[in-house]
Order: structure tokens, then C-alpha cells, then sequence
């Protein structure tokens, strides 16, 4: 456990001036909204850069992994050479990268909350549902953060195996695997096998102020979407155990 923290350490600083720079754009934004406060009498205008801000996070944790592995591809002899398993190592960097979108967002609500409280009655069915709706928004932007940096590691572990064996022809390797499995995956998902796989556990979220219909969700699509995510990374460790080169 000990030599794991010292390895998460290391990711962190890796990525730390990153991290600093999101959060001072966070307080950019907020400034934003600020001005906009002041220059508006629409509350709902304040809202919009925060919401870009929120709805950004998708690539946070990506981008953090992509620094990360990119820095370490500079010496990368010395980082597969590491006595910790490929495994370990990526997962102390998606570890890394969840642990900072999640401080991020939480600084970012937070702030957006001191401003947004003032203009908007959380009593009233319209903030009750800016409420509701960000508070559904938070979980599933780390999710989705999630999948995009473990597609991430998966697509550079299979340009990392190839580069040496077909050269400039990885690239379209690596394109064949975004291509590939996401047609696979959008066929599947139009089977009646998938709809039995994932169709159950349902829950309705309403959001009357807003013109949008209610939004259901599945735990059966959660749990379907874990197994992927988990699949693909221990498959993204193998790769990288037994495939790659230096």
C-alpha cells in the first residue's frame, strides 16, 4: 500500500500544474458569471458559463491520464521496467484523474452555488429543478469522464504495441479500434439481447420548469457499462505487460 501511495504521488505531481490551472479556471468562469450578473437582469444567462464549465469535466480526467502517459512515454523503459504491474500503474493514474475532476467540479459547485443562490429561490419549481439537475449532472460527468480516459489508455497501449512492429501505420490501427468496436457496440445495442441485459432497475428523474422530457435511467446500463470499463482496463494492462516495447 505504501509503495502505491508513493506512486500516486508521483502521478499527481506529474499533472499538478495542470490541476492548478483547471482550478483557476474555474475561478475564471465564476468571475464570468459575476460580470454577467451585474450586466443582466436574466438570472438564466448567469448559468451558461457555468454549465459549459460543468459539462467540460467530460475530458478532464482523459486529459490527465493522456499528460501523464505522454510525460512517462519520455523514459518509457523506465516506467515499464517499475516492479509494479501495468495494471498498478494505470490504475494509480485514472485514480489520479478521478481524485482531481472530482475537486474540480465540487470547487466548482460550490461557487457556482454561493452565486447561484442569491438569484434563484430553491423553494420554487424552477430552482428545485436547477438543484435537481446539477446534482444528477455531477455523478454522471465522472462516469463519462471515466470511459473517455480509459479509451484513452486502451488506444495509446495499442500504438505503443504496434509502433515498432508496423511504424507509422499504428495510427490507423488505432482508428480501426475506435472504429470498430464502437460500430460492434452500436449493433449490439440494438438487440433484444441488450435491451434484457440492461432494461431493468428504472428510475424517472422530472424536471417540470425545463421543455425536456423525463429522463429514465437504468442500473442495468450502469452495471453493463462497469464491466466494459473494467473489462477494457485490465485488458489495456495486459497489453502493455506483455505487448509493449522498448
Amino acid at each position: 500500500m505504501q509503495a502505491w501511495v508513493a506512486l500516486f504521488k508521483k502521478d499527481f505531481k506529474l499533472t499538478r500544474s495542470v490541476f492548478l490551472a483547471g482550478l483557476a479556471m474555474n475561478v475564471l468562469m465564476v468571475m464570468l458569471t459575476m460580470y454577467l450578473g451585474m450586466k443582466t437582469e436574466h438570472n438564466v444567462l448567469m448559468l451558461i458559463p457555468l454549465s459549459v464549465a460543468v459539462v467540460l469535466h467530460v475530458v478532464y480526467v482523459p486529459v490527465m491520464v493522456w499528460i501523464s502517459i505522454r510525460i512517462e512515454a519520455r523514459q518509457l523503459h523506465l516506467w515499464l521496467h517499475n516492479p509494479n504491474p501495468a495494471l498498478t500503474l494505470l490504475f494509480s493514474k485514472l485514480a489520479n484523474g478521478i481524485l482531481m475532476v472530482m475537486i474540480s467540479l465540487l470547487m466548482l459547485y460550490v461557487m457556482s452555488g454561493l452565486l447561484v443562490i442569491p438569484g434563484f429561490n430553491v423553494m420554487d419549481i424552477y430552482g428545485a429543478d436547477i438543484w435537481k439537475s446539477a446534482s444528477f449532472a455531477f455523478p454522471h460527468i465522472i462516469i463519462v469522464s471515466i470511459m473517455f480516459a480509459v479509451w484513452t489508455l486502451f488506444l495509446w497501449a495499442i500504438f505503443q504495441s504496434l509502433r515498432f512492429r508496423i511504424g507509422r501505420w499504428s495510427w490507423a490501427v488505432v482508428l480501426g479500434a475506435v472504429v470498430i468496436p464502437g460500430w460492434v457496440a452500436a449493433q449490439f445495442e440494438s438487440t433484444q439481447l441488450y435491451r434484457l441485459m440492461t432494461k431493468w432497475g428504472t428510475a424517472t428523474y422530472h424536471f417540470p420548469s425545463f421543455t425536456i422530457d423525463p429522463i429514465q435511467i437504468h442500473a442495468g446500463e450502469y452495471v453493463y457499462n462497469l464491466i466494459l470499463i473494467i473489462g477494457l482496463f485490465i485488458l489495456t494492462a495486459w497489453i502493455i505487460d506483455n505487448k509493449v516495447e522498448v
